[in-house]
């Protein structure tokens, strides 16, 4: 039990390991391997942005993964967002150099206007890549992660409805945009090609950006920060940033939990054993249960917590046990006595306990007396479904 304790502790702490985001030096370096791929940016422009330094790292991962993640025959698409979106670039490399004029149109500077709609652009970039069917295909988005409602008055407005309810961010509309933003998520998703990161936002297990809502001053895009809405904080996926641990932490119980029951199970089940005596006696079997053993030697009734027995002729008393051991058969010598037979298991003598397995030998060699001549009994641990090996 205490190494299931042990394990359990482990995995605990595992998704904590993992809590932080991948560089995006490092995204550069999981996506470069990839032959010919589409990688599309969706790119916060948000008045947000301005904030804690995250426009300037969105126009820094841009330029490092364009530089050090694409090749000469990928294609890359850049989508800035606000409330909508539009295409800065979208161009096949070519050469090397190609990289740069592409890194002189990053936005430069956030845009002015009030709201956030980061799933209309993820999911015109999903019906991008599901359209031209391409593979593989690399997705990142860019942002602060803060999501503030468009005004009423704003253009986009019923297009944010599409995607999001006023009941909370992970509260989903009952729309044709949605339903199809769910579908191409799962397809792609179960395609293969779809490689998913995030830079200032994590990626959420059914592939949404992890959104949050602004509750101060410098969060979402309302200067003011009225809003008092708690942030909803889904949990992560592998690729991408990490948000919430619980849905990790509690799957990973229950697989804990499921493997201490089967543990227990076939720890408490009876062992099945086959003893043969010779290469002439007949085999004898025997089911040894959580807590019984049986005496190699004595008679029923002399070995004490002993079932059963497996007499040898000239032995009074056991000379070792037979063990269900936490699931286990173990072999396990009887307390030494003046006269006591040499026991040795596999040609070896048996000082301490040790598993039995199928094709072991057990040799019991009895001293002679001054009534009784020297004995040896061989045994052989046999396969019970019948077959010796």
């Amino acid at each position: 039990m205490k190494s299931l304790f042990a394990l359990l502790l482990f995995c605990l702490c595992l998704p904590v390991f993992a809590q932080e985001g991948l560089a995006p030096s490092h995204i550069a370096g999981e996506i470069k391997p990839l032959a010919r791929k589409t990688v599309i940016f969706v790119f916060d422009v948000t008045q947000s942005t301005r904030h804690g330094g995250v426009f300037t790292q969105e126009r820094a991962a841009t330029a490092t993964l364009l530089r050090s993640g694409c090749s000469p025959g990928d294609r890359v698409i850049l989508l800035k967002f606000g409330t909508g979106y539009s295409t800065v670039f979208d161009k096949t490399l070519k050469n090397s150099g190609d990289t740069d004029p592409l890194i002189e149109l990053i936005p430069a500077a956030p845009e002015p206007g009030h709201g956030t709609d980061i799933r209309w652009p993820h999911h015109e970039a999903l019906k991008l890549i599901a359209h031209d069917d391409l593979c593989p295909a690399v997705i990142v988005l860019l942002t602060d992660s803060y999501n503030d409602r468009p005004d009423l008055t704003d253009p986009n407005y019923a297009k944010y409805l599409s995607y999001y309810t006023l009941k909370g961010l992970t509260i989903y509309p009952d729309t044709s945009e949605n339903s199809d933003y769910v579908r191409k998520l799962a397809a792609l998703t179960r395609k293969g090609c779809l490689h998913q990161y995030g830079v200032g936002v994590g990626i959420a297990p059914d592939g949404r950006p992890v959104e949050r809502l602004p509750v101060g001053p410098g969060q979402g895009d309302s200067s003011a920060g009225t809003t008092t809405e708690a942030p909803t904080v889904l949990a992560p996926t592998g690729s991408g940033t990490h948000a919430s641990l619980l849905p990790w932490i509690l799957g990973l119980l229950a697989l804990l939990l499921a493997a201490t029951a089967l543990w227990y199970f076939l720890s408490r089940r009876p062992l099945p054993l086959r003893l043969r005596l010779g290469d002439k006696g007949l085999p004898r079997d025997f089911r040894v249960a959580p807590g019984s053993q049986i005496a190699l030697g004595g008679a029923p009734g002399t070995a004490s917590g002993s079932a059963e027995v497996f007499p040898l002729a000239g032995l009074a008393a056991p000379s070792a046990f037979i063990r269900n051991t936490s699931g286990n058969l173990t072999l396990v010598p009887a307390p030494s006595q003046t006269g006591s037979p040499a026991l040795f298991h596999n040609g070896l003598p048996l000082q301490q306990t040790v598993p039995l397995r199928v094709g072991d030998e057990l040799r019991v060699s009895i001293p002679a007396t001054e009534t009784e001549p020297a004995r040896e009994h061989r045994l052989r641990v046999e396969d019970p479904q019948g077959t010796v090996i």
